[in-house]
This record gives C-alpha cells, structure tokens and sequence, in this order.
C-alpha cells in the first residue's frame, strides 16, 4: 500500500504543474450562461501509446462557476514505456471558443464553459485526442507545499522581491509571512513557493512557466523522500484540491508510471514554439488586447512530433 500511495502522490504532484495562475481570487466571465459541450472534438487516428491529459490550475471554483485556468499543461503518458512528457500552453494564446460569440484569451475558456470546453478548444487548436482533465485549486497547492514542510529552492533577489509583492494567504500553515533569504537552497514555505512560480513581472510569461515547472519538479522530488506517515497525510490532502473526471483505476495506473518517471529526463515542451507566432496588441471589436496569436498549423504539427515523433503526424 506504501508503494501505491507513493505513487500516487508523484501523479497527482504532476498535476500541480497546472496550479500556477494569474489572479488566486479572479472572478469567472459572466457575461452570459455557461456554455456546455456535447463533444470533445478529438482528433481521430493519433497513435494509442501515449495517454493525454489536460491539466489546469483554478483561479476560484464555486458550485455554480469555474474561474479562468491561467496554468494549463497537457500530460502525456506512455504507459507502457512509462514515460511521461509536459507541454505548457501560454495563456495569452487568442483562441476561438466553440459555441461562444466571440474570441478570447486561453487563459479565460474554463471560465466561460469548464474544464471540457478547454479540452475541447485545445483539441481544435492542435489536433489533440484530449479526453480527461485533472483541475487543481491554487491554493491546495500551497498546503501540500507547507505539508511536506516547504522547499529549498534557488531564488533571486530580484525574484524574493517580486514574490513578496505577490503573497496571497492560499495555505492556512503558511501565513503571510514575507521571504526574507535569497541565494541557493533558500527555504520557502507554501505560500511564498506558490508566489514564486506565479512570478510573471520581472521578466516574461515564458519565464513564468519555467518558474512552475521548477517547483513541480521539487515537489515531486520532494514526495519521493517521504515517510509513509507523512505520505497519508498529504495524499489525503491532495485529493481534496483536485477535479478530475478520471475514476480510482486510472488513476493508480496513472500513478504506477510516476512512481517510475525519472524526474530529471521529463520531456518538456511549450505551445506556441518560438518563431511560430504574432504577440503584441490588437483590436477585437471595441477592444484592445495584448495577446499571443500562434500558427495553429505549425504548432499542431509541432506538437505531435513532440509527443509521438515522425510517426504521429497528422495533416494538421
């Protein structure tokens, strides 16, 4: 049981990758009724090895309302293989949402129709056969963080200070307390770990998704050291904090291949490729948006060389 548990917790901790948005405390879009998809529009005829998942992180979820997913990261798993593979999706791409009246940011989908019109959308922007979601809220992210008793990261003063300016109180353990070391090996606790992948200012978004993948990676390193003890209780933890539409087998499948992923040779990828889009800011209607317009052509393409290699491409 020790070893499932462990497992499971290294699947799981690959979904907090998605736990790195914008605004904790953002409000959905409301401007008219939930939109609720029929279908997921799967591309048909991509290779069967690899299993894809769409992971997002929650700004705010109530019973009746999902708010925007600035983090979103699909998971391909080679079960077989047991390899595991990461593509980060910028939120700024400007997307067509189906069924909607107008265009928006990636980042606002889940907001106007949940975690299935995002996998709808992103199999319709890059030809993906994406049918199971796992959304993790921001702040679940925080606790299991303080949990596990924090981490000892790499952090710039430039980067201290920026996640000071950006502390939320996400974790009842963590506090607001301010990060006052910098340098190698600083120690921060929940809060000031989310604050930090969540940097976005300093630099660019770019850097704000190497940021969160820093983390992921820590956390989970982090996990397999573990006691059994601690293991439970974190496990518990976890499972509050994450939707999934996946059920308990799959997800022990799942976490069977975490337990064995070799977390220094994930596969990392990010959509939209360099030099395969337009950023700046355009006029939509009435409005002005700064935004990310990518050549879903080529990035589809790209992206199924990345997961499935020569083999795997399509005519997308």
């Amino acid at each position: 049981m020790t070893k499932k548990l462990l497992s499971l917790l290294i699947a799981l901790a690959l979904v907090c990758a998605a736990a790195l948005a914008e605004d904790p405390f953002g409000q959905a879009a409301v401007e008219d009724e939930m939109y609720n998809v029929d279908t997921y529009a799967v591309t048909e005829g991509l290779p069967d090895d690899w299993l894809n998942i769409l992971l997002l992180g929650s700004d705010r979820r109530t019973s009746r309302e999902y708010g925007d997913t600035d983090g979103m990261v699909i998971l391909s798993l080679n079960l077989a293989r047991k390899q595991a593979k990461l593509t980060s999706l910028m939120r700024d791409m400007w997307v067509t949402m189906d069924g909607r009246s107008k265009s928006g940011k990636l980042s606002s989908v889940c907001a106007q129709g949940g975690p299935e019109l995002a996998m709808r959308t992103v199999n319709e922007c890059f030809g993906t056969n994406i049918q199971y979601f796992a959304l993790v809220n921001l702040s679940g992210m925080a606790e299991i963080i303080d949990r596990l008793g924090g981490l000892d990261m790499d952090v710039t003063l430039e980067e201290m200070d920026a996640l000071n300016l950006g502390l939320f109180d996400l974790s009842p353990y963590s506090g607001m307390e301010r990060l006052m070391e910098y340098g190698s090996d600083a120690h921060l606790n929940g809060n000031q770990a989310t604050a930090y992948a969540r940097i976005r200012r300093i630099d660019s978004d770019y850097k704000r998704v190497e940021r969160g993948r820093y983390v992921l990676t820590l956390l989970a390193r982090r996990i397999q050291k573990e006691t059994p003890d601690t293991i439970v209780g974190v496990v518990m933890g976890m499972l509050g904090c994450v939707e999934t539409n996946l059920d308990m087998t799959q997800l022990m499948t799942i976490a069977a291949v975490g337990l064995d992923v070799d977390l220094d040779h994930i596969a990392e990828f990010r959509l939209p490729a360099e030099d395969t889009y337009q950023s700046g800011t355009y006029t939509f209607g009435k409005q002005r948006v700064w935004c990310i317009r990518p050549d879903f052509t080529t990035n589809a393409r790209l992206l199924h060389e990345f997961i499935y290699g020569a083999a795997g491409q399509t005519g997308n």
